[in-house]
């Protein structure tokens, strides 16, 4: 099929090349001209795992143009894929989706070929039929349904696996006004996928409220996989990972995010999560859940707190291994590991940060009183605690017992993910692990 897509970030690019890489005709463009430049030169600007390579294999496919002409006459379906940042009351923005309709409207109302618009960004419910249908119809002087199309098609992706998400997704969500766009959509992605996801076919408005709501059930697992650990850290003898594993061979419940740990974090999950209570209370319904899940994810920092102060001095080094949101990605927004080392400043402790990607973003937002350490052992000399917060395999690699030697004696140990129980046993450690109860 022949492609655009308006805005070449994270999301955008990553979808551009996976659909370029199956043969589809793909046109792509963004306001960004770091981005535009480094696309030129045919460099990747993203870091993302695997999409350097996966760009290389999909030049011959893959058109980047300034051109918005050229990129909607020379497309059937156009995905627009920009930011919708949250408003104060948690609602999501849609100026940018509206600046790229406005942008393609003038080549859409010229165009005598049949269009389907897509937009990929997460959207408000009734964002779709209130919003975009009016403006494109206003602007075009064409009707929705009979000379263009309307597609409502996010994504279920997550940073650092957009590729791998992108290509096996269970499920692929489209809601559309009209059957043809939802057909062309479902064909567009059979081609691309490489596993055999679910289609989900649907108005726009059951898909908007589809989106957030998943995301919005998969962060109540979370929260209950972290309520439950908080508990279990009070019996004795007690193991979060053994319970969940347990309870997630049951059909009904899955393993998937079924772990107690650090809480959920990024640019996502917290934000739909506020916004599904907004979409919630602009119809009287209180999303009561939604506020639970909040709060406990809130509280997984606030019990790590209650552990470095009852264990170390004020003015003692603590050692955070992992600063970014989740392994693999140098985003800090929405950090659970953020939030913690704020709160040890706060409370006077000397803190010291390592992260293989992250360093950089973390020192722009917790500015100079912290030492930023890009080697690890550095980060851990003199440290009265060592704390795993964000859980990069590279921290299973580390000397663990040079640690013990550099570190003070009887280092506390906190363990967010429970991924260094070898060292429970190691006598020059107090090992301490969310979800564990200790004998």
């Amino acid at each position: 099929m022949n492609i655009s897509v308006i805005g070449l970030g994270k999301l955008g690019l990553a979808t551009a090349a996976c659909f370029a890489s199956k043969g589809h005709s793909v046109i792509g463009l963004d306001k960004n001209d770091f981005i535009m430049n480094e696309l030129l030169q045919k460099r990747c600007p993203i870091d993302e795992a695997g999409l350097p390579e996966l760009l290389e294999k999909s030049w011959e496919y893959l058109k980047i143009t300034r051109d918005m002409k050229e990129a909607v006459d020379g497309s059937d379906i156009t995905l627009i894929i920009t930011p919708t940042p949250s408003n104060k009351d948690h609602r999501f923005n849609n100026e940018y989706i509206e600046q790229a309709l406005k942008a393609i409207a003038p080549y859409l109302k010229d165009k005598a070929e049949y269009h389907i618009v897509d937009v990929v960004s997460t959207v408000m419910p009734r964002s779709s039929d209130q919003v975009f249908k009016p403006l494109l119809e206003k602007l075009t002087g064409k009707t929705c349904g009979k000379d263009f199309s309307l597609v409502y098609n996010p994504e279920f992706i997550a940073l650092g696996s957009v590729i791998k998400n992108f290509l096996y997704p269970d499920m692929v969500l489209i809601g559309a006004s009209d059957q043809y766009a939802a057909d062309q959509l479902e064909k567009l992605y059979v081609t691309t996928c490489e596993s055999s996801p679910s289609i989900a076919k649907m108005s726009l408005i059951n898909a908007e409220i589809t989106k957030l709501s998943l995301n919005c059930y998969v962060t109540m697992k979370i929260s209950f996989a972290n309520e439950l650990a908080s508990i279990c850290e009070k019996v004795p003898g007690a193991d979060i990972d053994i319970i969940t594993d347990a309870i997630g061979e049951d059909s009904r419940v899955g393993k998937k995010y079924l772990n107690g740990g650090l809480g959920f974090g990024g640019p996502c999950f917290p934000r739909d999560n506020l916004a599904f209570q907004a979409f919630a209370d602009e119809f009287g319904v209180k999303a009561r859940l939604g506020k639970q899940v909040t709060e406990i994810n809130h509280n997984v920092v606030d019990r790590l707190n209650r552990i470095i102060q009852e264990n170390v001095n004020k003015g003692e080094k603590v050692s955070l291994l992992g600063i970014s949101y989740k392994p693999g990605t140098h985003i800090i927004e929405n950090s659970q590991p953020i939030t913690f080392a704020q709160q040890l400043q706060r409370a006077g402790f000397k803190v010291a940060l390592h992260d293989p990607k992250a360093l950089d973003s973390a020192k722009e937002q917790l500015g100079n009183d912290i030492d930023y350490c890009e080697d690890i052992y550095h980060c851990i000399a003199g440290a009265s605690a060592i704390v795993l917060l964000t859980n990069w395999g590279y921290y299973k690699e580390v000397d663990w017992d040079k640690v013990g030697k550099i570190a003070n004696e009887n280092v506390l140990l906190l363990d967010s993910w429970r991924s260094l129980k070898e060292l429970s046993k190691v006598s020059r450690f107090n090992y301490v692990a969310l979800g564990i109860g200790k004998e």
